[in-house]
């Protein structure tokens, strides 16, 4: 016989508490979470560029010019990221639904198409539809992405904080 030995560990309890928060706030404020995010990034670009910056001056002998250009660029980005977060939002939404509208279309023609000769079509015209109708919805409704991420999160936290607290520490299972 096999015995199994389960070992409680703190930090992955921790990690399912900040992922349930996490994705609790995705759910509820997706909006916020995307600005917060973008201001991040945003942020880090600033002063990844700044230190491209203070390196290019300081050592302005010893290193590239490239440094500098790197650096205005990498200022310039970070700018442009924290204060476009909206239409950062809007891409990820026109790409994400674009791709299951597409996807949605074509299994819609190839439905059509396989209506004279396969008795299944209506199966896969029902997931066309289902698809063009989730494309549709992505592509309108603002943050749906984030908040389907967010559902994610609170699932899997919720099922590892259960599992943990479900197994005493060090219970060896046979």
């Amino acid at each position: 016989m096999k015995t199994i030995i389960i070992k409680k560990d703190k930090s992955s309890i921790f990690a399912s508490i900040l992922f349930l928060i996490l994705g609790i706030l995705l759910f509820t404020n997706s909006g916020e979470m995307v600005k917060f995010i973008t201001y991040i990034i945003g942020i880090i670009f600033v002063v990844f560029g700044s230190i491209k910056l203070y390196n290019y001056y300081k050592f302005k002998d010893t290193i590239s010019s490239i440094q500098l250009t790197i650096g205005i660029t990498l200022i310039i980005i970070g700018i442009i990221i924290m204060f476009c977060n909206g239409v950062i939002e809007f891409v990820i939404r026109i790409v994400m639904g674009g791709y299951i509208l597409a996807s949605g279309l074509n299994k819609l023609i190839v439905a059509i198409n396989s209506k004279s000769y396969n008795n299944k079509w209506i199966g896969l015209l029902i997931t066309a539809i289902l698809l063009i109708g989730c494309g549709l919805y992505t592509i309108l409704k603002s943050n749906i992405v984030l908040e389907v991420v967010g559902i994610i999160l609170i699932i899997y936290s919720s099922i590892d904080i259960i599992s943990y607290l479900m197994y005493p520490k060090n219970k060896d299972i046979i």
